[in-house]
């Protein structure tokens, strides 16, 4: 396959300025889409944005990956954040990156889609390293609003909880992804209920298992702590980042 000739066929394509293999196109209003070949011509990293695109933070996003692309390309897991990453006025701090099985970039081309790497400018909050390939797809498609160059960080925030006086809790035995907000409110509903628990993984693999017994009680990483309502809310927080 002849990714460059697939690439560069793109409608209204055009080379990308001050980056070498690489190219630029917008499918709709508002979408500046980005590709760069890898330095073995075999693989792509591509890059998107949505109502805020940013020509130079993309092309230092595109050159990073480039510096990194033995390790980028390499590694086996499907969802992993390159650290180390900066850009003036920007906060942040890592470059995401995505294989091919976890993401649906180029869904109508399936052999171009099986060697494109989606990337991303992101936050070390949220990547831990070790998700699946279907957490991935969903950390990516639905959660980290990746094409948004002017986005908040939306932390790893990992959840199995029940709570038999409200009814809520997680279905099975799989933990899902909530949002922080979404956190905060779950475990302030602890508050009076013995019987309800709520395990908390985030991006650094830590587990916590929070319960009420009089107060909040935390428990993870040889630790017990024992906290008010003001105290777990701050904890909560402090954990995910």
């Amino acid at each position: 396959m002849d990714i460059a000739a697939k690439l560069s066929a793109l409608p209204n394509v055009e080379p990308l300025s001050g980056v070498s293999d690489a190219w630029k196109w917008s499918p709709a209003p508002g979408f500046v889409l980005l590709a760069a070949l890898s330095a073995d011509r075999r693989h792509v990293f591509r890059l998107n944005a949505k109502d805020s695109y940013d020509a130079e933070l993309c092309r230092a996003v595109l050159e990073f990956v480039r510096e990194r692309e033995d390790e980028a390309i390499g590694r086996p897991e499907p969802l992993i954040a390159l650290p180390g990453f900066s850009w003036p006025g920007r906060e942040f701090d890592v470059v995401g990156r995505i294989r091919p099985e976890a993401h649906r970039i180029f869904p109508g081309d399936p052999d171009l889609n099986r060697v494109v790497f989606g990337i991303f400018p992101g936050y070390s909050s949220e990547i831990s390293g070790v998700e699946s390939a279907d957490q991935a797809a969903e950390r990516f498609s639905r959660m980290l609003k990746t094409s948004d160059l002017n986005r908040k960080p939306s932390p790893y925030v990992l959840v199995r909880f029940d709570n038999p006086q409200t009814g809520a809790g997680t279905v099975g035995a799989l933990p899902t992804f909530v949002s922080p907000d979404c956190l905060l409110h779950e475990l302030r509903l602890l508050e009076g209920v013995g019987d309800a628990y709520l395990e908390l993984w985030n991006h650094r693999n830590e587990k916590w298992m929070v319960r009420w017994d009089g107060r909040w009680c935390a428990f993870g990483n040889g630790r017990k702590l024992s906290m008010s309502a003001d105290e777990v809310a701050v904890w909560a927080t402090s954990v995910i980042q």
